[in-house]
């Protein structure tokens, strides 16, 4: 008997420890083949972030995963990419201010890829960061709750919440002009893309 896999967003915790898992992988395949750029947004507990977390395992070239799944036998898998995944959910912004955060979280993401930055400021380190990571093959670029540091303070602190929405504008700005640099682009979240005033820069 298998377990039935509540809460877990993690692809391969929910592989390895015996979780049911309905094959969604020849969707996935066709939705990597056959696109570049998709924005998802659903309500919470949908299983985005599960998905997410399914893309960047199979780009990662993990195969071992995937075994048993339609995709294990149709997908290249020597041919891996590299892959940013950025959650909003988990980067700290709500006890050390998004600025802080996202700065903290490209930093990592660089020192995880070997990556020593040149520039300052974050659009400018996520452009560096696209455009070096890019040189060993196109980056495939998941971002998880593009839109959790605004929605957060909604009603609440609308200060705060501009405040984020500005800084978030100038992070996703870099996208316009990263197109070269991608493979995949998947944002997810909970709020329409017109709706947060995030992306006026990006078609």
């Amino acid at each position: 008997m298998k377990n039935l896999p509540l809460g877990i967003q993690s692809f391969r915790e929910l592989r390895e420890t015996n979780q049911l898992y309905v094959d969604k992988t020849e969707l996935i395949y066709r939705l990597v083949s056959s696109g570049k750029y998709y924005f998802l947004s659903r309500p919470r507990r949908f299983g985005k972030s599960l998905l997410v977390s399914t893309i960047k395992h199979l780009f990662k070239g993990d195969r071992e995963l995937f075994k048993g799944l339609w995709i294990e036998n149709q997908w290249n898998w020597e041919e891996n990419n590299p892959v940013l995944h950025l959650s909003l959910s988990s980067i700290g912004h709500s006890s050390i201010g998004l600025a802080e955060a996202l700065e903290a979280e490209l930093d990592k993401l660089g020192k995880e890829n070997q990556i020593i930055f040149e520039e300052t400021g974050i659009p400018r380190k996520f452009k560096e960061l696209l455009e070096k990571l890019s040189s060993e093959g196109k980056v495939v670029l998941l971002i998880d709750e593009y839109d959790k540091p605004i929605i957060d303070y909604l009603g609440k602190e609308e200060k705060q919440a501009y405040k984020n929405q500005a800084i978030l504008k100038s992070l996703y700005s870099v996208l316009k002009d990263s197109g070269e640099h991608l493979r995949l682009l998947l944002i997810t979240g909970v709020s329409k893309f017109s709706k947060v005033g995030v992306f006026s820069d990006l078609n």
